[in-house]
């Protein structure tokens, strides 16, 4: 497996401080050009059972025993982008930790289908860790990433936690005014899916491509594995009462925290004592196979 030393483009991205995520910062984080690792990773290539190439950095963790964290990022955005370095970093202190780029993001080939058929990057990203000698995962997944690992957990029996974050309980049609409506009105537009690729890298197939039969609070009615739900009350996108479903519907058992305003939607909430609280959420999972309850 190749080793790759990732450079630190963004040396605030390490620091507590907050950096103002102005337009051009934004921009520049989408397309892979601000953000990157702080410590030497191993580059994981992997192919999805359709066949879609993917890419991947594990980072090491302590060698304590044979587990290892996957991490599925949300909607236009890759695992070079600060706030989700961050969490890795900050999850590796647990166990290692495979960041993925979901298809249509980052180094990854394919197109983005909304976590549809992203349930089938993290099935391989747990196969690539099965290969390496991990016999465990924790599967954490932001907003899109967030449906990613549940679809993937319904059929891995290896998984030791589920952390959903942002995470939306059922599918919308028509989407609600607001930015998933906005989105909507782009995914089914042939030139401003095209006017995306262009812009930021980030590639989106057609409504066409949709295929999902059971929503995710159906999904988290399969599962028996511990579950953590986190959702930010000014959630953009989900509404809270989202949250209390999947937390609701859990077959096994399920913790809910729910943030306060200014937490927002995936990766917004992403702050340095954030981190540190997942970080400790997921190391009592795989001690007392249960998640903590909320601060």
């Amino acid at each position: 497996m190749p080793i790759d030393v990732q450079p630190r483009f963004d040396r605030a991205r390490v620091s507590s401080d907050v950096v103002p995520r102005r337009a051009w910062r934004r921009f520049g984080e989408a397309r892979g050009w601000i953000g990157g690792f702080a410590a030497t990773t191993v580059t994981a290539r992997l192919r999805a059972v359709d066949g879609t190439p993917l890419v991947g950095s594990l980072l090491p963790g302590p060698a304590a025993d044979r587990t290892a964290i996957l991490l599925a990022h949300g909607f236009g955005a890759n695992r070079r982008k600060p706030a989700y370095a961050r969490l890795a970093e900050g999850l590796a202190r647990t166990a290692p930790v495979l960041s993925l780029d979901l298809r249509g993001h980052g180094g990854s080939g394919g197109a983005s289908t909304f976590g549809d058929r992203e349930h089938a990057d993290v099935a391989a990203g747990i196969r690539w860790l099965e290969g390496s000698g991990y016999d465990r995962v924790v599967l954490v997944g932001l907003s899109m990433g967030a449906t990613a690992v549940l679809g993937a957990a319904v059929d891995a029996p290896n998984v030791a936690g589920l952390v959903l974050i942002s995470a939306p309980a059922r599918f919308r049609d028509p989407a609600p005014v607001g930015p998933l409506q906005r989105l909507e009105r782009l995914w089914h537009r042939p030139m401003r899916r095209a006017a995306l690729a262009a812009a930021l890298g980030v590639r989106l197939a057609p409504p066409s491509a949709w295929a999902a039969t059971a929503t995710p609070v159906e999904l988290v009615a399969r599962l028996g594995c511990p579950l953590l739900v986190v959702h930010g009350r000014d959630d953009a996108y989900f509404p809270p009462s989202d949250a209390v479903e999947l937390h609701a519907a859990a077959a096994g058992p399920s913790e809910l925290w729910q943030e306060p305003d200014g937490f927002g939607h995936a990766e917004d909430g992403l702050d340095p004592p954030t981190i540190d609280r997942l970080t400790l959420a997921v190391a009592a999972v795989l001690a007392d196979g249960r998640f903590p309850l909320a601060d």
